[in-house]
């Protein structure tokens, strides 16, 4: 008979605990309010738990200066409108810390340090790309399932023995703890590989240029060779390994190269023909390129009313001045590869970029109006291809598609290529600038009054030091 009570007690234990994960684990089962599921109330107390002791670790609460902190929000803002929770609230806190790293506790809590503002210096592409990231964590419930998943068995162990006199505080407790310990050691390779995959997405929703992660990612890797101190991204799967995913991504937003009637051709051959009488003459005025030589540059300086020789020695195949003036690309013939170089508007070579060899020779290239890309024609000798590459990132986006392109030609409204003898137009996902304007309106100051103070000893009056006293 005692067998028997011992094992319908066990039995009656072991209901319960599947009755508490399912409760857990659930999204569907509801207050008696409904206002939401039990699965969503325990996601969010264990986030709000786990706030205080994260913000302690991490130096408290830094206040950020007003205009940097309405950047910020305006950043924030436009990301979670494109999130698919939208019964969460989120926040976002930055923390008093000179690291340079990012959080998200489940729930909807987001953290970023003052330390990583500070390296990210307004660049609002990486921003996006950090909250983004951070963002994705909590919209697929990393950490909530891998909370959940390290302590199943405990869980069950307590509710077993405790059968329905579970504390939810004390469950809340052992929960926080485990979630601060698995936050710093990441939540998985296949959890950070998704969260870089929607956090671009969601980056590139919200108007911010998909590039951001991948620059992002650039700093990490040349973090990892100098040493520094910079910790965001920074989980288990390998550094290089996720640039070049989020790189071969892309591609995947531009959109799909469409034929070019007639009817809109004859414009379009027309402004391009103003874009190559344009592209050898300084925005400006001051520089004209006359003609790439095999022996470097020729350049008339309308200033000094002179001819110069830029880059002797140097074989340039093409060349085009930026829109804003501040490069002028050239694509480089070195031996039997091709480079693209970029200089100053005083001849200096600023940077250089070498595509993969299996791109072939760049044979042409094209500013994008903004100029912070390029369009390069690029040849394997059989095929030509259409790549893309940033100013200050090096990547290489195919976006003429499988069947292939030639002499690009970049207009405000998108890319033009020609394709046999049709022409064809892509552009990439259009992107919306920050713009916060100044909140704080400018106020009289008040002057200060000076207020010396005189001492007379015997024939002879002394003037102190001015007291500064405001009104």
């Amino acid at each position: 008979m005692a067998v028997v009570v011992l094992k319908t007690f066990v039995a009656r234990k072991t209901a319960c605990c599947v009755v508490l994960l399912c409760l857990i684990l659930a999204p569907t089962i509801s207050y008696a309010q409904g206002a939401q599921s039990f699965g969503e109330w325990f996601e969010r107390s264990l986030g709000s738990s786990a706030v205080p002791e994260l913000v302690k670790q991490y130096g408290g609460v830094y206040i950020v200066p007003i205009q940097e902190r309405l950047w910020l929000d305006e950043v924030f803002q436009r990301l979670v409108e494109v999130t698919e929770r939208k019964e969460l609230d989120y926040n976002l806190t930055v923390l008093d810390s000179p690291e340079y790293n990012a959080f998200a506790l489940p729930g909807g809590y987001l953290f970023v340090t003052r330390g990583l503002l500070k390296a990210i210096a307004q660049d609002e592409a990486k921003l996006a790309a950090v909250l983004g990231h951070e963002i994705a964590h909590v919209e697929k419930k990393h950490g909530i399932n891998a909370v959940l998943r390290q302590m199943g068995l405990t869980v069950l162990v307590e509710v077993g023995m405790l059968w329905l006199d579970v504390i939810p505080a004390d469950l809340l407790r052992v929960a926080s703890t485990t979630l601060l310990q698995l936050l710093h050691l990441g939540w998985g390779r296949e959890a950070e590989y998704e969260a870089d995959a929607v956090g671009q997405s969601l980056a590139v929703r919200a108007g911010f240029d998909g590039i951001g992660a991948v620059a992002l990612l650039d700093d990490l890797l040349e973090a990892d060779s100098f040493d520094l101190p910079m910790k965001v991204f920074r989980t288990h799967p390998d550094t290089k390994d996720r640039r070049y995913r989020v790189e071969e991504r892309l591609t995947s937003f531009w959109s799909i190269p469409q034929f070019v009637p007639a009817a809109q051709l004859k414009e379009i051959l027309i402004e391009s023909r103003n874009y190559d009488q344009n592209r050898r003459s300084d925005p400006n005025n001051r520089f004209f390129v006359a003609k790439g030589l095999s022996s470097g540059l020729e350049v008339y300086d309308a200033q000094s009313e002179q001819r110069m020789l830029w880059l002797e020695d140097i074989k340039v195949k093409d060349f085009a001045w930026s829109p804003t003036g501040q490069y002028l690309a050239l694509v480089v013939e070195q031996s039997s590869l091709t480079e693209l170089w970029f200089v100053d508007r005083y001849g200096h070579v600023v940077q250089k970029l070498q595509p993969d060899v299996k791109y072939g020779r760049i044979v042409a290239l094209s500013w994008s109006p903004r100029g912070e890309m390029l369009a390069l024609q690029c040849s394997d000798g059989v095929e030509d291809q259409i790549m893309v590459t940033y100013v200050h990132t090096e990547v290489y986006l195919p976006v003429s598609g499988p069947l292939g392109g030639k002499e690009p030609i970049w207009l405000d409204e998108g890319l033009y290529f020609l394709r046999g003898e049709d022409w064809y137009h892509t552009s990439a996902p259009p992107t919306k600038p920050v713009v916060v304007p100044n909140p704080v309106p400018l106020v009289l100051q008040r002057q200060r009054i000076l207020s010396p103070t005189v001492i007379r000893e015997g024939d002879t009056i002394r003037l102190t030091r001015p007291s500064l006293v405001l009104p």
